[in-house]
This record gives C-alpha cells, sequence and structure tokens, in this order.
C-alpha cells in the first residue's frame, strides 16, 4: 500500500489493510408491519394520485424508487415490466383486476397527458425525496386527527414489507423479485407468527 514521504523516509506503508478483519455492521432490519386499518387511516389523509401510490406499492411489492419511475412504457399487454434498479433483475408484473384498475385510475388523474403512472401536478416523475416529503407531511396530520384511526406514522417504504407479509412466502419472494426467499423472510415478512399455546 502507498504511503507518505517524510524527512526522506517512507511512512505509513503497511503490508496490508489493518481493517480487513472488521466485520461490516448491518443495521437491524425494520420491523414495522401495517395494519389493514393502519392502511386506511393513512389512505384517508392522502390525495388520489397517493393513494394510488399506495395501492401499486402493496399490489406489486416495488421499492418506491421503481415505482415511481414506472411510466406508460412499462405497460404491456400481459403486465408492468420493469427492471429493478438495485439488481437490474428484470420482472413482469402479471395483470390482475385490481391492479388494472388501480393503473386505469391513476391514468386518470391530472394531468392526463403524461408519461410518468405516478406523477406531480405538473406531470413530473417525483423524486423519492420529494415524494416522502409529502407522505410525511400527510402522515402527520393524520395521526394528529381524532378521528382518523391512524395511531402511529409509518415509512412509505413499509407498504413493499406489507405486501411480502400479507402474501405466502414464496410467491411474495417471487414478487419482490428475490432470488432467495430467505432476504424476504429477515427483512421483509413483519406479521406476528401464529402460535398455539401449550395447554
Amino acid at each position: 500500500m502507498g504511503g507518505v514521504v517524510l524527512g526522506g523516509q517512507v511512512r505509513g506503508v503497511v503490508d496490508e489493510n489493518p481493517c480487513k478483519q472488521i466485520r461490516k455492521q448491518r443495521p437491524k432490519p425494520r420491523s414495522r408491519y401495517v395494519t389493514g386499518v393502519e392502511y386506511d387511516g393513512a389512505y384517508q389523509a392522502m390525495s388520489p394520485m397517493f393513494q394510488c401510490a399506495m395501492d401499486l406499492a402493496v399490489l406489486t411489492g416495488l421499492r418506491p424508487g421503481d415505482l415511481l419511475s414506472l411510466t406508460r412504457e412499462n405497460l404491456t399487454d400481459d403486465g408492468i415490466e420493469i427492471a429493478t434498479s438495485k439488481t437490474g433483475k428484470a420482472l413482469l408484473i402479471e395483470w390482475s383486476a385490481e391492479l388494472r384498475c388501480v393503473v386505469k385510475r391513476a391514468q386518470k388523474q391530472k394531468p392526463q397527458v403524461r408519461q410518468p403512472i405516478i406523477c406531480n401536478k405538473q406531470g413530473k416523475c417525483y423524486t423519492v425525496d420529494g415524494f416522502n416529503s409529502i407522505w410525511y407531511r400527510n402522515i402527520r396530520k393524520a395521526t394528529a386527527d381524532s378521528e382518523n384511526p391512524l395511531d402511529e406514522p409509518f415509512q412509505f417504504r413499509d407498504l413493499r414489507a406489507k405486501s411480502a407479509s400479507d402474501d405466502v412466502l414464496e410467491a411474495a419472494s417471487r414478487r419482490l423479485g428475490h432470488s432467495n426467499s430467505e432476504i424476504t423472510q429477515r427483512v421483509y415478512r413483519r406479521k406476528p407468527v401464529k402460535v398455539r399455546p401449550l395447554r
């Protein structure tokens, strides 16, 4: 490895990286599961476009960045085709009656002449940060409203975990684009496991 020459001597030279054996600390996966009641509470506080985004997130299991990048070009006769941003893996999310309905609902939102499926008032794609800032503002209002059933805010990305938790493991893993269902189980399956008492 390289060093620095100081006073005619090379300093800071080592044979190997001293940090090589240090294990990288992985952040603990989130455990927040969004119940149906909480979903409905957040849904009431959102605009029609954000409601469509919520429905798409649960139906497709896409990451927020991938969902927000969807355009008309991703819509095929067979379903929604997308190469995921994290792995580049090509996914074809087959049409269901509900998925078609949500996409059509999103496309009917103004402005109707646009490429993105989920868009801002100018018809442009949201950035993830821009989308999240509007999300947090609305969900904070919902939790402050005494008549809203949402007691605790949740992140938009938690809807991907809801998609994984509300389905059987194998189907959820395929939908999320995971090559290994262990990742789905460890990171995205958040529903409590039902067990029976001994007696």
